[in-house]
């Protein structure tokens, strides 16, 4: 099946298989409108024109936002339904819990399925939560010593790790965006660093900030990057050796947003959680 996202004209991978996004930046680094260009890609699969931004929408992925900050992510909840934006600690919970629970469900109909089979070889549409500025929605959440306080950090932890943890059977990715996306700078768990299939960092930084992105073992080539280019870690392909440099496309940020709404106009809570277009 089909679930080829393209970064740049010169590269390209498949989301089912790199599921988990962890994309860095500093403010002003371009990496909030990259990651609403992936959401435009994902929300119309199948692409059949890697030179056209959007898909046919016969495959859509279900998007499913955090945005404590109320700003570009959180007004995709003009396009998509009910319940599936959140901007503070009480919303965020309520969507990642229903995140989890059909994740779940659908694990549980995978299973019905003959022996091996996972979203992927069923030809499943796939489902994504972004969470924009992850460090200070982490933050937000370790405030506060109440036991409301508690079970809410409590929740949040769990409900995260539970889907980096089983999300790739069921197709169920999780994108996180971050001015730093180590575990020592942002609040990251291993457990979702290490789950990551592709890491972009977007912008120019110095080296130390690169290297908490990416690691020790991973060769950064001395260029200076600008708002809108980004290095590329890419699981399978960049596991040693050098990063890879990527620009995302040129769009103006009107023509974004008409594209965006063209590409979340198949969003739909129940329709695409069980279908299936390969048997």
């Amino acid at each position: 099946m089909n679930y080829i996202l393209t970064l740049s004209k010169s590269l390209a991978l498949n989301a089912y298989k790199q599921i988990n996004f962890l994309i860095a930046g500093a403010r002003g680094s371009g990496k909030t409108y990259g990651a609403l260009i992936l959401i435009a890609e994902l929300a119309s699969f199948p692409r059949l024109n890697k030179n056209q931004l959007l898909g046919t929408g016969q495959l859509p992925t279900q998007i499913y936002c955090v945005d404590f900050k109320n700003s570009d992510i959180a007004r995709l909840a003009e396009f998509l339904p009910a319940g599936r934006v959140a901007t503070n600690k009480n919303e965020a919970i309520k969507v990642v819990e229903e995140y989890d629970r059909k994740m779940h469900q659908r694990l549980d109909f995978i299973k019905t399925q003959k022996f091996g089979s996972t979203a992927g070889t069923l030809g499943m549409p796939m489902y994504y939560l972004w969470v924009d500025e992850w460090s200070a929605t982490n933050a937000s959440f370790n405030q506060g010593n109440t036991k409301a306080d508690k079970d809410l950090r409590y929740k949040w932890s769990s409900l995260i790790t539970d889907i980096s943890m089983l999300n790739r059977v069921p197709g169920f990715g999780l994108g996180i965006i971050s001015q730093q996306i180590s575990v020592i700078g942002s609040g990251l768990s291993t457990s979702v660093q290490e789950e990551a299939g592709i890491k972009l960092h977007y912008g120019d930084a110095n080296m130390s900030s690169y290297r908490l992105t990416f690691g020790n073992d991973i060769q950064i080539p001395e260029m200076r990057l600008e708002t809108g280019e980004a290095y590329a870690w890419i699981e399978g392909l960049t596991s040693s050796g050098y990063v890879i440099p990527l620009a995302m496309p040129e769009i103006e940020p009107d023509r974004l947003w008409k594209c965006l709404k063209t590409a979340l106009s198949n969003q739909d809570d129940d329709k695409y959680l069980f279908m299936t277009t390969k048997q």
